[in-house]
């Protein structure tokens, strides 16, 4: 076996490159995983806003009638109590 000077410096070279382009390629992958995460929020929020806000717009607005419903019922029951006592 022969020592050859030089031969662990294109070794640790290539290695370096290799190291480099990894880098490079997770580099990549993390900006494409961003991107499809930004556009995947923006696609929930989209779909929350148009399909689920007008529920529960239209859920509080037939609360609210169910409420005046019974406050009119309950006026209505006070003034048939009063006409029965005259």
């Amino acid at each position: 076996m022969d020592i050859v000077p030089g031969a662990g410096d294109s070794i640790s070279k290539t290695a370096s490159k290799k190291s480099a382009r990894d880098w490079e390629k997770t580099k990549e992958h993390c900006i494409r995983w961003a991107f499809s995460t930004g556009k995947a929020a923006w696609t929930f929020g989209t779909t929350f806003l148009v399909l689920v806000v007008p529920l529960i717009v239209q859920l509080h607005r037939e609360e609210q009638m169910m409420e005046m419903e019974k406050e009119q019922m309950g006026v209505l029951a006070d003034q048939q109590q009063q006409q029965q006592q005259l």
